[in-house]
Parts: structure tokens; sequence; C-alpha cells
């Protein structure tokens, strides 16, 4: 086992992909074609996206052997990946190099008759591999998947395009997705062997394990020699502890996220608990004034009904007193009366016996004994 510095780090990734064998190796052998020659373009990316996740971007220009054996010049975009959420930056990584002029080639064409040369401008094919540090998810368990430009006739017959077909090829492209967890399970071809040094993608694993003899090829004997010279690298030593020192940030950063995106969560429900407590003694409180105002509008009506009873009592004490003036009219009538009728009583006894008075005035005999007799 040799001791290496890890691929899936940024700058062990450039430095082993500086290397033209290496390129021809691993991206011929990705491709699944023949790379002729190789180059890699001046325009590295690498990024921390404000989100804390990483990615980094080569492009080459190379030359390589179509489906015909002719050769080709292509577009060869690597991006690399290690955690979700990166797909909106590869997309317009994408739109940028299809927007890129500079990405053509010119070809110079003879006129057999008039020996007249034109120069024609023809879009550069593009293939874009994506090196990726986590898994697409459930039913995609593959390590390396493959997309290529299918086009179908209306009855679902497929069409062969040429390769020199510019309008289609040139608005079209191929992808790769090379998922490096998954390099070291179900290992089965040349390709896989290779892509195994990608396999190793936690946090913290600088120096790596790796058979030299795992591959017995001249392609993996090509990546390890590499590997080997990477890992002596004093400078590239000191730029590996740099980006580990940044991925560790990032990660101690995340962490940090983590921990407020828990406590904000803890927060929200906290707070969605009491919006419902809040809510609920609104209901109640509504429910209580509207109890209140019940019970005000049954006030209202005890008050108008005493109010009814009270004016009822008002008439019924002015009848009392009417009737208390009637009889008091009555007893004087009697009082007056009774005075008359002793009077008359006494005038008569002078002249008359008790029994003709009786008759006379038309009472009792008792009643003008009683009189005389009083």
């Amino acid at each position: 086992m040799a001791q290496v510095v890890n691929p899936i780090y940024d700058t062990v990734f450039k430095y082993l992909m500086q290397d033209e064998k290496v390129a021809k190796v691993l991206i011929g052998n990705i491709l699944k074609t023949k790379v002729v020659s190789i180059q890699m373009n001046n325009n590295e990316y690498s990024a921390m996206l404000p989100d804390g996740k990483k990615i980094f971007k080569l492009d080459f220009s190379a030359t390589i052997l179509d489906n015909s054996g002719n050769r080709q010049l292509v577009h060869i975009e690597v991006q690399k990946a290690l955690e979700e959420g990166e797909i909106m930056r590869f997309r317009s990584y994408l739109g940028a190099i299809y927007m890129d002029q500079t990405k053509k080639y010119q070809e110079t064409i003879k006129d057999s008759k008039t020996q007249n040369e034109t120069t024609v401008e023809h879009p550069l094919p593009i293939h874009s591999i994506y090196i990726l540090g986590h898994e697409l998810g459930d039913g995609l368990q593959q390590s390396v998947m493959h997309g290529e430009n299918i086009f179908k006739d209306q009855d679902g017959n497929i069409i062969k395009i040429p390769d020199n077909n510019d309008y289609i090829n040139g608005l079209t492209h191929t992808v790769t997705f090379v998922i490096a967890p998954l390099t070291k399970k179900n290992v089965k071809t040349h390709l896989d062997k290779l892509l195994t040094i990608f396999s190793e993608t936690t946090p913290n694993s600088q120096i790596i394990e790796l058979d030299e003899y795992y591959d017995d090829s001249e392609d993996y004997r090509t990546i390890m020699r590499v590997l080997q010279k990477a890992s002596a690298d004093k400078q590239l030593r000191g730029n590996l502890d740099l980006e580990q020192y940044a991925w560790n940030n990032q990660l101690k950063m995340e962490r940090r996220i983590n921990e407020m995106g828990a406590k904000l969560s803890q927060l929200d429900a906290k707070l969605s608990q009491k919006l419902v407590q809040l809510s609920q003694r609104e209901a109640q409180l509504s429910q209580k004034e509207a109890q209140l105002s019940q019970m005000d509008e049954q006030l209202s009506q005890k008050d108008a009904q005493l109010s009814q009873k009270d004016e009822q009592l008002s008439q019924m004490d002015e009848q009392l007193s009417q009737k208390d003036e009637q009889l008091l009219q009555k007893d004087e009538q009697l009082s007056q009366q009774s005075s008359q009728l002793t009077a008359a009583i006494k005038a008569l006894s002078a002249t008359s016996s008790a029994a003709q008075i009786a008759q006379i005035l038309n009472v009792s005999q008792q009643k003008v004994e009683e009189i005389l007799n009083a």
C-alpha cells in the first residue's frame, strides 16, 4: 500500500490533471474514447458558495477520435463538487460555455474549381464531466453514468447523427457523472479501478492509502506515479494544508449554520406554539365577549321588563289611591247617613214607638233600638 495525497482535494486534483498523460488516461477512459492530445485552458475556477458549498472547475481543449475514427477537436469541462446543492452553478457554467465565442475552430475549404479558399467556423462539441462527492439518490447506484445525444423520429426509431453535423452537435452536449463515494462498490471494469482514487470523500483525509498494484495497467501506474510525485511536493503539501484549513472552516461554518438553523427551528416551533395559544386565547376572549354581550342584552331586556313592571305598579298604586279616596268618600257618606238616621230616630222617639219608627224610616226595629239605647 502507498500513502499518497487525496485527489478529491482541488489542489491535488489540479496537479494530477495538469499532467497530460494523466488527463488523457482519465478523460479518455471516462469518455470511452482515444484522446490524441489535450491541453488545460488557463481558466480554472474554484469557489466557496454563499451557502458554504465548494466547487472546482477545469476546462480542456482536446483532440479525440470520433466514432468514425476521425480526429475531432472538442471542449471538455470538468467540474468537481463534494456536496449537494450546486446544480444551479453547474448550469451557469454550462451556459457561459455556450455563449463563449472562443469555443470554436476554423476550417479552410478550397474550391476545387476556382482554387479559392474559404474559412469556415465550427462550434466545438462540448463534453461535460461532473465528479461528485455525494450520491444522487435512490435508484441511482452506478458509479459512472453517461448521457449522450440520442434523437428519435416520430415512431421512436433512433436517428444516427453524424459526428460532423455542426448544427445538432453544436446545440447539444454529452455529460458524464462520476459518483465518487460509489467508485469502490461493484468494481468490475478498468474505469472502475481507475476511479477508486476518488473514493475517499470524507473531511480531513489529505493522505489516503492506495494499492500500487490494484490494477496492473499502465493507466493506473501513470496515475499512481503522479500522485506519489505530488505527495513529495512541499509546495503542494503546503497548499493542501491551506485547502484543508479552508475546508475545516467551511465545516465549522456549516455546523454553526446547522446549529443556528436548529435553534431557529426550535424558536419557530415555540413561536408557532405561542401563536396557537394566542389564537386560542383570542377565540376564548371572543367567546367571552359574545357571552358578555348576550348577558348585556339579557340585562337590558330585564331592565325593560322591570321598567314595565314599575310602570304597572305605579298604575296600580294610582288605582289603589283612587279606591282609597272612593272608600273615604263612602265612609263620609255612611257617617252622614248614620248621623241623619240617629237624629231622625231620636226625633221620632218622642211621639212614636220603635216599631213605628222602623216602619217610617224603613230600617230594622233592632237598628232603631240600638240607636235609642246607645
